[in-house]
């Protein structure tokens, strides 16, 4: 099945600020599926793509955006011992709760903070000390450049406070999939 292309969407309400014109077209990803076939349409188009999570970090001028916002949805969550595998869609503050309602730590400091699993490598979040860089374990991701689904590492990922690869030297290469904490 093809991923269903809506055109002209208002893009305030997918992000935390409110504020936002509309998006030339608009693709719900909630299967990795769904992630590649936006991609290619992009492609296909000509046009540029913007992978949106929680948008919680994003302000969308009145304007709108002239390509495809890929809405990665992608929900799930697996647990294994005290490992957790979360899809990128998957709300964030909800995951923490799970995380301290199990006993767990590493994550208690980071409950509250607005957006989705996928965003929490990509700046690395953090708060009261406690960075995603402390519990997470790898992250399972569509590279762009290469056109194949990767496991990146801790150490792939390249962590520094606020920072990783996805928004510095590889910013564009990666769509977050999924993350797995321990």
């Amino acid at each position: 099945m093809k991923a269903s292309v809506l055109e002209n969407v208002p893009l305030a309400p997918f992000t935390t600020l409110g504020i936002g014109g509309p998006a030339r077209y608009f693709i719900h990803a909630g299967t990795e599926k769904t992630v590649l076939e936006g991609v290619h349409f992009a492609l296909e188009q000509g046009v540029p793509l913007l992978v949106l999570g929680g948008g919680s970090n994003l302000v969308v001028a009145d304007a709108g955006f002239p390509g495809v916002v890929l809405r990665v949805e992608i929900k799930g969550r697996h647990w294994s011992g005290e490992r957790l595998t979360a899809g990128a869609g998957e709300d964030w503050d909800g995951v923490a709760a799970g995380v301290v309602a199990r006993n767990l730590s590493g994550v208690e400091c980071l409950s509250g903070i607005p957006g989705s699993v996928g965003g929490t490598p990509v700046q690395n979040v953090g708060a009261y000390g406690q960075e995603v860089s402390g519990t997470l374990a790898a992250v399972r991701a569509y590279d762009r450049q290469t056109n194949r689904i990767v496991d990146l590492s801790r150490e792939d990922c390249a962590f520094s406070y606020r920072k990783s690869i996805f928004n510095t030297t590889a910013r564009d290469r990666y769509i977050v999939l999924d993350v797995t904490y321990a």
